[in-house]
């Protein structure tokens, strides 16, 4: 295992610089090459997904195909790119046709998801222009792999929207996927505009639509929807990028409760031109919360803007002096130079893709040669490893203009490999846990990719429930990446509510097998500290309290009041009693019986045992029990009770 990067927060502002040759540095050092175009032809794609259809250990391509830019052109059929790694490098096939059956639409993206909890990856497409409902592929799983049936109508998808994106992401914290799907309203891009609509599942990948729950608003020019946490709460926000004028924001951003329940925060948005085309969200800075990269029209005109969250306390945003040129159509990011920071990648429709060099603390440079110089129409970016040589290469699928430029390209990654593990950069605290479970917590990571969500990087967590002194066994947690960099790891009660201490630990591992962990960590389960249980007597005048908490390490005072006579035995066990004796109820368990401390008394009738508790991670939550006894002839049998005592021991 690779230790994590270190990560310092750093605080400076964002700045994009333009680069001369001089500044670039790298020039004439190509580093993303081209090597083929994709099969199938000659076809108006808006976007691309990459994922591992058929579990074969290599990466496939979901194409968004459909010719129309703001009103319907012709229909296409829905793209799957069959990566044939076991072939040789560079082997493809287009298999849309006879692996997602005939759907032909408006498909303007593509995102992946197993939305029905059987470990396959399904297929979520946003088709424009209301011509067609969502098409939602589910994947036939271990019977036919990566061959999949369209669903959408039987699992909530019936609606008809003008879509141009949609996201997945567990906004309810229940341990399955949702989705926003964008809806740009009965004009593409124009007035009266639309709004996104909330789906959520029921567990099995059946979805409902909760729009009282979203309550959106409507904006012009609807594109893309992102659920991320913004504003650092766990909690999974929506933002929205929009092309157009509305009031109280021209984006949208929609504030999670926790529950699913949203309340509208968009005049929070950054101050952008009525024309952004497209936008996405990263750390950019490194301060952990998430930047926001813009790509405008308007004076084509790119750049980011900062959020404040970490640096003021509250979230707000402050724009970045900005960089143009081209007419750019879509961002993603990737640390293309294994600094440690992650870089932008922008698909345009200008002479060339482009690479912007983060230089660390937010500032930013604009490089020139980078990626081979080809003059296309480019309206989506993938970012992956496409033939297993850990490290990242780009997709690009073209659309708009001429079509004779419409061939899907790869470039191959020529430049260093993935030796950086992922960075944990929160962790959320599990409190008041009890014993019974499930135990959920959260973690957000960072690594070398971010691109609409997908980042390549797999989290587990493994877990043991101790009962007392007892260790128990070690296991598996359930693992859900909730969206984009939060991972949600839920963990099941295996000591039938018994449980004195949880104790896991999470790993992150990207596709390369570089992990980071989060180290072990120990939650007590029962509440610590000294509690009264039980009546020793009916009628008595000796009490047993404590003093101190219980921590490991430290001393307690055990003080029995009221003792009747010059000696006091106070007793020791694990386990609590219910013996009838001399009149009275033994409350300690004399089988697990421990220690019997004789105490001399003082005048007034006090007596004080000082224990120390040991300081050994093992007593963490086990429970002793004290009582104390005295001869007593007043009492019936002879006896005086206390009361019986519990300690729980803290870590």
């Amino acid at each position: 295992m690779l230790p994590a990067r270190p990560f310092t927060p750093k605080l400076r502002p964002l700045v994009l610089v333009a680069a001369s040759a001089a500044l670039a540095g790298t020039a004439g050092a190509q580093q993303f090459t081209y090597q083929a175009s994709l099969p199938g032809g000659f076809v108006w794609t808006e976007g691309v997904e990459a994922a591992d259809v058929d579990q074969d250990g290599d990466q496939d391509l979901f194409l968004a195909n459909g010719d129309g830019l703001y009103s319907p052109g012709t229909k296409r059929q829905a793209g799957l790119v069959i990566n044939q790694l076991e072939l040789g490098p560079g082997q493809f096939a287009e298999e849309g046709l006879a692996r997602l059956g005939n759907h032909v639409s408006h498909a303007k993206n593509v995102n992946t998801a197993d939305v029905d909890g059987d470990g396959w990856v399904d297929a979520l497409y946003s088709n424009a222009f209301a011509t067609d409902p969502p098409f939602l592929f589910i994947n036939r799983g271990a019977a036919q792999p990566g061959f999949f049936d369209e669903q959408g109508a039987t699992r909530g998808l019936t609606a008809l929207f003008s879509s141009a994106g949609a996201s997945f992401g567990d906004v309810d914290n229940d341990g399955d996927l949702d989705f926003v799907i964008g809806d740009t309203g009965p004009v593409f891009n124009a007035a009266p505009g639309g709004r996104p609509h909330l789906f959520i599942n029921d567990g099995s990948g059946v979805f409902t639509e909760d729009a009282a729950g979203l309550n959106a608003p409507i904006k012009i020019g609807h594109l893309d929807v992102d659920l991320v946490d913004i504003d650092l709460d766990w909690d999974l926000d929506l933002y929205g990028t929009n092309r157009g004028n509305s009031p109280g924001g021209i984006h949208h951003l929609l504030l999670n409760d926790g529950a699913g329940n949203f309340s509208d925060a968009s005049a929070l948005t950054p101050a952008t031109s009525g024309n952004v085309y497209e936008s996405d969200l990263a750390d950019l800075d490194g301060d952990t919360d998430l930047d926001i990269f813009f790509l405008s029209l308007v004076g084509f005109s790119d750049g980011p803007a900062r959020n404040n969250t970490v640096e003021n306390g509250a979230l707000s945003f402050t724009k970045a002096p900005q960089i143009g040129g081209d007419d750019d159509n879509e961002v993603a990011f990737i640390d293309y130079d294994m600094d440690a920071d992650l870089d932008v990648v922008i698909g345009s429709l200008g002479a060339r893709e482009k690479l912007i060099r983060n230089n660390g603390g937010g500032s930013f440079t604009q490089l020139t040669s980078e990626i081979t110089n080809i003059s296309d129409k480019t309206l989506d970016v993938a970012v992956v490893d496409i033939d297993n040589d850990a490290d990242y290469d780009l997709i690009t699928v073209q659309g708009e203009s001429s079509s004779s430029s419409w061939d899907n390209k790869i470039y191959l990654n020529n430049g260093p490999a993935d030796t950086l593990a992922p960075v944990i950069q929160r962790l959320e605290a599990l409190v008041g846990a009890g014993p019974a479970g499930p135990w959920v917590v959260r973690a957000q990571v960072m690594d070398q990719v971010h691109d609409d969500g997908k980042n390549w990087v797999t989290g587990q967590v493994s877990y043991r429930v101790d009962v007392g002194a007892f260790q128990g066994a070690t296991t598996a947690g359930k693992v859900l990446q909730s969206s984009g960099s939060i991972y949600r790891f839920e963990m099941t009660d295996t000591a039938a509510g018994l449980g004195t201490r949880l104790v896991y630990e999470i790993t992150f591992t990207d596709i390369a097998g570089n992990s980071s962990s989060s180290g072990q960590i120990i939650v007590p389960l029962q509440p610590c500290g000294f509690s009264a249980y039980g009546s020793g007597t009916a009628a008595h005048t000796m009490t047993l309290t404590g003093v101190n908490d219980g921590t490991l390490g430290q001393n307690v005072d055990l003080i029995t009041t009221g003792a009747p006579g010059d000696l006091v035995f106070t007793g020791l066990s694990l386990a609590a009693g219910n013996l009838p004796l001399g009149g009275g109820v033994v409350l300690i368990d004399l089988a697990s019986l421990v220690a019997v401390q004789p105490i001399a008394t003082i005048p007034g009738g006090s007596a004080l045992w000082i224990l120390v508790i040991p300081d050994d991670p093992v007593l963490a939550g086990l429970r002793f029990h004290f009582q104390s006894i005295a001869a007593d002839a007043g009492q019936p049998g002879g006896l005086a009770f206390s009361d019986g005592l519990e300690l729980i021991a803290c870590e």
